[in-house]
């Protein structure tokens, strides 16, 4: 494959694999950084994309072993205790962390929706948050999905339903306390 026709298809899929970078990080830095990665990837591994096969499954199926090397090495970089001492000498914990206050515009009730249902995909095991995010927000169909995660399509079915569950459980316990849970 020539390097205009790669970049093309790369173009093409570039919506879809921010989308479920997002859907997969939780937020933009992260999302970006996986895709970029993805797509260096596939760069790099161009000669074995099967030309007869959905380019889009190919390379989702790479951004979610990126999502998952990620995870691997990163389990535990993110956390925080607000016990310690907070990283700027002048400020408190309090100053640095952004504040949550509501916000009076017309979307908010919708806004505050969908963020609830984004921390709610945030807590799901890895392997039924990719599933849910590739079919309820990216569209793909169960064998795609199975393509892309490398399972087989009744794993796919099984991820999804219990994904789902858990993902209604999370959203409910986060609407509940309104979006405090930890």
């Amino acid at each position: 494959m020539d390097a205009q026709t790669f970049a093309g298809l790369i173009a093409r899929a570039g919506d879809k694999a921010y989308n479920f970078a997002f859907r997969l990080s939780g937020n933009e830095q992260d999302a970006r950084d996986l895709v970029q990665e993805a797509f260096s990837r596939a760069l790099e591994h161009a000669e074995s994309y099967d030309s007869t096969r959905p380019f889009d499954s190919w390379l989702l199926r790479i951004l979610h072993n990126v999502f998952l090397d990620a995870m691997r090495r990163h389990a535990h970089s993110r956390t925080v205790s607000l016990d310690a001492p907070s990283p700027a000498e002048d400020a408190s914990w309090a100053d640095l962390l952004p504040e949550t206050a509501e916000s009076a515009h017309d979307g908010m009730a919708r806004r505050e929706s969908l963020d609830l249902l984004q921390r709610a995909l945030e807590r799901l095991p890895a392997p039924f948050k990719a599933a849910v995010a590739l079919c309820d927000v990216e569209g793909l169909s169960y064998e795609e999905i199975s393509a892309v995660m490398g399972v087989p399509v009744g794993t796919v079915r099984s991820r999804i339903h219990q994904g789902r569950v858990l993902l209604r459980r999370a959203y409910e316990a986060l609407e509940t306390n309104r979006g405090t849970m930890s």
